[in-house]
């Protein structure tokens, strides 16, 4: 399958472009939205920072079976020691994140595709010091199709359900009702649960 659009190719058929790479991050405390040019870019109505030769896109990963893309890295460098801190501390583990390639002709008319759409995993932090040259912070990108293909963490218990949503009791009664003797065809009373807050 061709991974470009004819409108992408239209553009790079001219043989005056000029290419960029865009990213949508979904952090906690709002969306990075960032590109790998200098200044301002406006796609589709949405503003885009330039990070220039501070931002990297790694290559990416795929899969050994069926050749398909499961990951890739985005790297941003440069950065005070205070930011790492805060991003290591909210983390960002299973926001969604995607990347795009933009391709722009002379006139200065673009193209569009995604080449990449699912979800962030585990940021992995470099510290060079109280400096910003070293410091850096890179941020993978797992596709949904390598997610459903890890083992999860989550459990369906109580105690885990209400790690995720506080204060939701929905699972209350899940270890009470493994050790209940189920009697089929009876007209035995339900049990009568215990709600511990």
């Amino acid at each position: 399958m061709f991974p470009f659009s004819q409108a992408v190719v239209d553009i790079l058929s001219q043989g005056k472009f000029m290419i960029v790479y865009a990213c949508q991050l979904d952090f906690a405390d709002g969306m990075v939205l960032a590109h790998t040019g200098t200044g301002d870019l406006v796609i589709d109505g949405v503003t885009y920072q330039g990070v220039g030769s501070l931002g990297e896109v790694g290559q990416a990963q795929e899969s050994d079976s069926s050749g398909s893309p499961m990951s890739i890295d985005l790297t941003l460098n440069g950065l005070d020691a205070y930011i790492l801190q805060e991003t290591n501390i909210r983390g960002c583990r299973g926001r969604p994140g995607k990347l795009m390639f933009v391709v722009f002709d002379a006139e200065g008319n673009y193209a569009v595709d995604i080449l990449f759409s699912g979800r962030m995993d585990a940021a992995q932090f470099s510290y060079a010091g109280n400096g910003t040259d070293g410091n850096k912070i890179t941020v993978p990108i797992i596709d949904r199709m390598a997610e459903w293909q890890r083992t999860g963490t989550e459990r369906w218990t109580d105690e885990n359900h209400r790690a995720r949503h506080d204060g939701d009791r929905f699972f209350y009664a899940v270890a009470q009702m493994a050790e209940w003797p189920i009697y089929w065809g009876a007209k035995k009373d339900a049990p009568s649960f215990t709600y511990d807050k």
